[in-house]
């Protein structure tokens, strides 16, 4: 073969011109102005690979945020939406000094979207490990701002705003209906009340101290459950309206209609305050459960001011469920009684009855 440099006859076994050190490949390859379009064509591969991998691994990174922030703190709600967005920005800003630094130790700048990527795929690494690491819920008792947010919306009720209230001849038993369910209420806030001044905070550190603590615990709790089981049944309140309304002047044929009418929206009703003592019942269910478990593992952990380290595993990881499941249902059943309650406020207001209304006489 002759080299189309310098015009000599290239040995056989030779690819580069040994007199003129001409590569062969340009002489019998591509015209000068094909590499560039070669180089663009190969290069457009890896930048759509790179494209995917981005994507890939910001899914990734989101899946194990969620799951890390679902097993500490629960299911994820708007109200615990600040610990998933923390923990999302967390991993990214240090994975993001890790790639800097690197670059300025090596004084070498890596391309954005490679940039990107590394940044992503060490945040998904970082936060698998903390998946690896047992999980630890933060103790602590139901934050006041929750049952003050709830209280709230009952207290902010104003009863002047309600509409003049009609005059009936079925009022008076009506308000006697509600004055029954008025002091039943009380009742039961009173009776919680007097419990409450003798009761410790649920869920504290300070709760699972050693055994005669968590003893007591389940003592008051026991007492609590003894509250609910015995505000639970409203039938017997409800089934008063057939007294007041035998009292009222109207014939018989009336009573019987509006009678008629009141049973068929007490159904809806009851179940609606079953619900509620539902969710009570579920709440205090789990919370013995909760310390029942801890007392059996007396021994089995180490008790510190702010947390507790289980010697085992598996131990660390029914606390854990069983520790997010009951504060999660006490959120819950809090929220449900104060939105009943709430309605229960409304259904005056609508009625036109004011406080003095439902005073005792």
């Amino acid at each position: 073969m002759k080299c189309k440099q310098c015009s000599k006859i290239i040995p056989d076994g030779f690819t580069d011109c040994p007199w003129c050190g001409a590569k062969e490949a340009a002489a019998a390859g591509v015209l000068p102005g094909n590499p560039q379009a070669s180089r663009h064509e190969v290069s457009s591969a890896p930048s759509l690979l790179i494209a995917i991998s981005i994507v890939s691994s910001g899914m990734l990174f989101l899946a194990f945020s969620y799951f890390a922030t679902v097993r500490a703190n629960g299911p994820l709600t708007l109200e615990n939406s600040g610990y998933f967005l923390s923990r999302c920005a967390g991993a990214l800003v240090l994975a993001a000094f890790v790639v800097f630094g690197y670059q300025k130790i090596r004084d070498t700048k890596l391309r954005g979207p490679i940039q990107i990527l590394v940044i992503l795929t060490l945040s998904s690494l970082l936060t698998l490990l903390t998946l690896a690491i047992p999980a630890r819920p933060h103790l602590g008792g139901v934050d006041a701002a929750t049952v003050r947010r709830y209280s709230d919306v009952v207290k902010g009720h104003k009863m002047t705003n309600a509409p003049p209230r009609v005059q009936t001849k079925w009022d008076p038993a009506t308000r006697s209906l509600l004055k029954d369910i008025v002091s039943r209420n009380q009742q039961y806030v009173s009776e919680i009340s007097t419990l409450d001044e003798t009761s410790k905070p649920l869920y504290t550190a300070e709760s699972f101290r050693d055994a005669a603590t968590m003893q007591q615990m389940i003592d008051q709790l026991r007492a609590r459950m003894a509250v609910a089981d015995k505000y639970t049944d409203w039938q017997p309140i409800f089934s008063k309206m057939k007294d007041y309304v035998a009292a009222v002047d109207a014939s018989d044929e009336e009573k019987r209609k509006f009678l008629e009418s009141y049973e068929t929206s007490l159904p809806p009703t009851l179940a609606a305050c079953r619900a509620i003592s539902d969710k009570e019942h579920a709440w205090l269910q789990a919370s013995l459960d909760l310390y029942q478990f801890t007392l059996s593992r007396d021994g089995a952990y180490v008790w510190k001011s702010d947390n507790l380290s289980f010697k085992k595993r598996g131990d660390s990881e029914m606390f854990r469920q069983k520790f997010l499941k009951a504060r999660a249902l006490d959120t819950e059943f809090l929220k449900a009684y104060w939105q009943v309650r709430q309605a229960e406020q409304a259904m005056m207001a609508q009625m036109g009855f004011e406080g003095s209304d439902l005073a005792p006489e």
